[in-house]
């Protein structure tokens, strides 16, 4: 890459690395997940049926997304890809 003064630099690449790559992947479902349910949680009344349900729906995709990046973290950590 060019700086606008002329000098190049060299852009960092990541080595590859397929359990990164699956743990960034299983992140990116998880948090659509619960996108999804959060977008549910703000169109439903409260005095529904079906909201209390659906908030802990909503917690338990957080924890799950919470916890697949920190096992995604912990392994950038570990292994030293990024």
């Amino acid at each position: 890459m060019k700086l606008g003064d002329g000098r190049k630099v060299k852009i960092h690449e990541s080595p590859e690395c397929d359990e990164r790559d699956g743990l960034s992947s299983e992140c990116s479902q998880l948090l659509t997940e619960w996108l999804r349910w959060t977008d549910e949680v703000r169109q439903t009344e409260k005095n529904t049926s079906s909201y209390t349900r659906q908030v802990t729906q909503m917690k338990e995709a957080e924890s799950k997304l919470n916890a697949a990046n920190s096992k995604r973290s912990q392994h950038i950590r570990e292994h030293g890809c990024r």
